[in-house]
């Protein structure tokens, strides 16, 4: 991206936190279950089951009929991808072959033609229901509207497996004492709450407000205004195998943009898993075709004890577990699949 590119994108912290003080003037109106102007894009590659599983729980609590447009895009598009998306209304842009997340994003946005703009991968299903999902989407409206740039819907307490963020706390790459969006948010402890990061009491949820400096860019569900995200997006030049965070993050750090999550609607839940890069990560050196998983997260507070272990058992059972924003307690057991 160009020195005039980046400069248009650059505010100044001080017009940062005017625009957290307009956002916070303001109370957000409930206009339940209007048609927002709103495109939800998605990508998916090679996970019928999951792609058909998170669409399902778009139309059962009634986000494919609150949008005005609805964009797919597929990796090494087959039949079967083509009919799921006739059936859930989706039109769709594909390639025969894999060609990452970063191209096609910029697709994505240059299809879209809504104001407001929700990328969506394949794997986040929605958990909340009809009139919840209304309401935080009226709200994102709102925000966006008065100052924020970026409203974060990953789901604070039913987050899904894995939360990078904490996985990096965990294995002792951040620490978990400097004030970033994704440890407030998931904990709600006042006691991080620093001048940097506020909070803001809305009707159902409590939204916790930053500048891009503490609220890093994420591939997980955020809406934006279509316009922002374009002039952030479009300009940078991906490849095939870019990952998408790397070629933004400088940018969106040093942004001063202003970012919001509350306790958001969608859950990471894959049902199967594509290509071999989780088998890797957990650094096992050749892919294995069937292997089960289990991991036990205990938190308190700021404190997380984490238990991981691999076993081969043919089963699946998740649980998440949140009391009153303090005790959290995940368990999963799931099959995943690598080829």
């Amino acid at each position: 991206m160009s020195k005039t590119q980046l400069k248009s994108h650059k505010k100044t912290s001080s017009h940062t936190a005017q625009k957290r003080q307009t956002a916070r003037a303001k109370a957000p109106t409930n206009n339940l279950f209007s048609k927002f102007d709103l495109t939800i894009a998605v990508l998916s590659w090679r996970q019928p089951k999951t792609l058909r599983n998170t669409l399902n729980s778009y139309r059962r609590n009634g986000l494919l009929d609150m949008v005005r447009q609805k964009l797919i895009f597929f990796n090494q598009v087959t039949s079967e991808d083509l009919k799921i998306a006739e059936e859930y209304g989706f039109e769709v842009i594909a390639n025969k072959n894999n060609i990452g997340i970063g191209l096609p994003y910029q697709q994505l946005l240059q299809r879209a033609t809504s104001k407001y703009f929700m990328f969506l991968e394949n794997d986040f299903m929605l958990i909340e229901d009809a009139q919840t999902t209304a309401q935080r989407l009226q709200q994102a409206v709102d925000l966006l509207e008065n100052g924020v740039d970026a409203v974060r819907f990953r789901h604070r307490y039913h987050y899904g497996d894995p939360s990078n963020y904490l996985r990096n706390v965990w294995s002792g790459k951040l620490d978990k004492n400097i004030p970033t969006l994704e440890w407030i948010s998931l904990y709600a402890d006042p006691s991080l709450l620093t001048d940097v990061i506020q909070k803001q009491e809305l009707p159902g949820q409590d939204v916790f407000i930053t500048t891009s400096q503490y609220g890093h860019y994420t591939n997980n569900p955020c809406m934006y205004k279509r316009e922002f995200i374009s002039k952030l997006i479009l300009p940078v030049k991906f490849n095939n195998h870019d990952v998408i965070e790397n070629n933004i993050c400088e940018l969106w750090d040093k942004g001063n943009f202003c970012v919001a999550a509350g306790t958001g609607l969608f859950k990471h839940n894959p049902l199967e898993f594509s290509g071999s890069a989780f088998s890797e990560n957990k650094r096992i050196k050749t892919p294995i075709k069937n292997w089960t998983h289990y991991i036990i997260r205990l938190g308190m507070r700021r404190n997380v004890f984490n238990c991981f272990l691999l076993q081969f058992l043919p089963m699946i059972f998740k649980i998440n577990l949140n009391i009153a924003d303090k005790f959290m307690i995940n368990f999963s057991l799931g099959r995943y699949e690598s080829v």
